[in-house]
């Protein structure tokens, strides 16, 4: 379980594979461990590399009151660093999208092609109430909980709910893993994005790097036309919908590597 200092903070990350490097940057509360379905499609052409941001999984909670977005997109660019890498693809879902922006603003030499999935420029007043609810509830309620009760039914779609075992199976991968975010690791988190929220619109026409904005069909998070709004903002973007709800890349982990796999192919 590699480990490295960035940023006053003890950060915990993982690589797989070899060839070109891809960042993957994960959302709110969420370990890089949420990855593995990429890790396991990407991994045989690319280096994959995953952490967990500040505050979750195995790295450190450290104890201001938030954590802003550019300081978690300069914690990414310090692990590329470390790691040796020049020059990444950046794959970034819902929170992890606002911080692959800000690492494609702050540090544009680092990214070479961005992928920004389920995620968002400019939330509107229900997804901000959305995020602090979420926050409010995580502590009151147990781990399964806080999953089963408020998160799933905003992530996945119906069809998920559908399918036989789905929940049962993705509730057992969440209670067993051993580093569950705490509460207090989601609210600082959170309290980062939502001041981000909005902030970073007018400079998004400065990203260079080749981008490719994905949302599931049936996200009710960040819906589509938040994606389809960033991809407008952003030069030269390509919009993509896939099946699926906000964690489309774990209910539609085969889909979303394939259309991942096929931009990766094609930024240079």
């Amino acid at each position: 379980m590699p480990f490295v200092e960035i940023n006053k903070i003890r950060a915990h990350y993982e690589s797989y594979g070899a060839g070109d490097p891809v960042l993957m940057i994960s959302g709110l509360s969420a370990p890089g461990m949420n990855w593995l379905y990429q890790v396991r499609d990407l991994s045989p052409h690319y280096q994959v590399i995953t952490f967990d941001n500040r505050g979750v999984g195995e790295s450190e909670l450290p104890g201001a009151e938030a954590y802003p977005i550019r300081v978690m997109a300069d914690d990414a660019a310090r692990l590329l660093q470390h790691l040796g890498v020049r020059r990444a693809h950046v794959v970034g879902a819902s929170m992890g999208g606002a911080i692959a922006q800000e690492l494609a603003l702050r540090h544009p030499d680092v990214v070479r092609g961005l992928v920004l999935a389920c995620t968002w420029a400019k939330g509107d007043g229900r997804f901000v109430h959305t995020v602090e609810s979420w926050v409010r509830l995580a502590q009151r309620l147990t781990l399964e909980e806080r999953f089963r009760d408020v998160l799933f039914p905003m992530v996945y779609s119906p069809a998920f709910f559908e399918r036989p075992g789905a929940l049962k199976e993705s509730l057992i991968r969440v209670l067993a893993y051993p580093f569950p975010t705490t509460p207090e690791g989601m609210e600082r988190q959170a309290r980062g994005l939502l001041a981000w929220n909005g902030s970073r619109v007018k400079d998004l026409r400065k990203i260079k790097a080749p981008t490719l904005v994905l949302v599931g069909r049936d996200d009710i998070l960040t819906p589509p036309v938040f994606s389809r709004t960033l991809a407008r903002l952003i030069p030269k973007a390509k919009f993509q919908i896939i099946a699926g709800g906000h964690g489309f890349f774990i209910e539609e982990a085969e889909a979303f590597n394939r259309a991942v796999l096929a931009f990766l192919r094609r930024v240079t």
